[in-house]
């Protein structure tokens, strides 16, 4: 079990080369390997898992390009202590692939120092978890679009690129647009650790029901909790709110507790007993 306390492990190597050829590197880095950098730059964090689902036909063949990548300084990995058992890399962008995403940007290349001090940041953030969870949803949408013809997660946004969009109005974890046998959705994502009150989560919706007005997109708001308990409070809550008893929102709720693929029958609508796809 993970505390607080836990030391965190590295790969046992310097966050980066004292000197390097970044333009060397960079001719090395395959079309995948430069997509995976782009995707970290955007959302911060992956488990080896899921770069795996992701991008590989196997989690061994994965982890020997991943561990490629990390000896190379292209990525970082960090993990916590954990007894028994050993926990998932996680992996974020090292000092060449955040030259690489500045090169691509027309940025100052970053200093190795700054680099080194996001990643102690990230691997010690207490919202880690969080953002994992956030990623992991979405990665299983992506991966069961990568192995069906009929469905596609054509938009995945990450909090920070939402907030570019939504300003103030609303504060979501993450955006998707997803396509399956020719029905699209749009969906803001609140993914609910348990953190926050009951009440503070359903006044979110008044900050959905202005960015709905402000924009004229129809997007559901999905809220995935982490216990069937607290899914059926906050679903009662929900289904009371003016937005949804009017018609203006669609809002849907799942759980971990109650399992099942993001993309199957999991969300229940507000004010309903049934679940969707």
């Amino acid at each position: 079990m993970t505390t607080r306390h836990s030391r965190v492990r590295n790969s046992g190597r310097r966050p980066g080369p004292a000197v390097a050829d970044v333009a060397g590197e960079l001719r090395r880095l395959t079309p995948r390997d430069r997509w995976l950098c782009e995707l970290l730059h955007e959302h911060q964090v992956l488990a080896t898992e899921h770069v795996a689902a992701l991008a590989f036909d196997t989690v061994h063949t994965a982890r020997n390009r991943l561990n490629l990548l990390g000896h190379r300084h292209v990525l970082a990995r960090f993990r916590d202590c954990v007894r028994p058992g050993s926990q998932a890399w996680r992996w974020t962008l090292g000092w060449v692939g955040a030259s690489y995403i500045a090169a691509r940007d027309g940025k100052p290349n970053p200093r190795l120092g700054s680099v080194a001090d996001r990643i102690n940041r990230l691997s010690a953030s207490p919202r880690l978890a969080h953002l994992l969870g956030v990623n992991g949803l979405f990665v299983d949408l992506a991966a069961h679009a990568r192995n069906s013809a009929h469905a596609a997660l054509s938009v995945w946004w990450s909090e920070r690129t939402c907030h570019a969009h939504t300003a103030d109005l609303a504060h979501p974890d993450g955006h998707g647009v997803w396509t399956e046998h020719g029905r699209t959705i749009g969906f803001w994502l609140e993914y609910d650790t348990g953190s926050e009150p009951a009440h503070r989560v359903v006044a979110k919706l008044d900050g959905y029901t202005r960015l709905r007005r402000a924009s004229g997109q129809p997007h559901a708001v999905l809220f995935h909790l982490q216990t069937a308990r607290q899914e059926q409070s906050l679903h009662a809550r929900l289904a009371a709110h003016p937005a949804v008893t009017g018609g203006e929102l669609l809002v849907a709720t799942a759980s971990s507790e109650r399992g099942g693929h993001p993309a199957g029958r999991i969300w229940r609508p507000a004010g309903h007993s049934g679940r969707l796809r």
